[in-house]
């Protein structure tokens, strides 16, 4: 995975994901989901995919990322009527999967900006919850 930064959307694999959800809308959010929480084995692209995905469902509730990008604003002011409260429980859980037991998690373990990165994802389960 090519990774300019900590970011949901500084990598290569979340930027194909927002290709995907341009085409599919809410049924590429629910399928990342979906996938992280059912994978046996939580790895690349899954694992990318369920943070970008959970990103845009925060920022569909009203919870945004600071400095979220204008493109990935506008998809997400064109589905926040569809994102239910299921959704957002589907992201949490799928975040937490992510965040404890993922090779994105042990990828990011092994740099510098591990507590950066986990920072990053523990303020994306606060905004799924509060």
């Amino acid at each position: 995975m090519g990774a300019w930064g900590t970011g949901a959307f500084d990598n290569d694999g979340a930027r194909d994901w927002v290709g995907e959800l341009e085409d599919g809308g809410i049924t590429a959010i629910e399928s990342a989901l979906d996938d992280a929480i059912r994978s046996s084995d939580l790895s690349a692209p899954t694992d990318v995919e369920a943070i970008a995905a959970a990103e845009v469902v925060a920022a569909a509730i009203g919870r945004p990322l600071p400095g979220l990008s204008e493109d990935i604003a506008a998809l997400v002011a064109h589905l926040a009527p569809s994102v239910t409260p299921e959704h957002t429980a589907r992201a949490r859980t799928a975040v937490e999967r992510v965040l404890n037991a993922s090779e994105l998690a042990e990828l990011w373990e092994e740099t510098d900006d591990a507590d950066t990165w986990r920072g990053l994802v523990e303020d994306l389960i606060e905004r799924l919850t509060a």
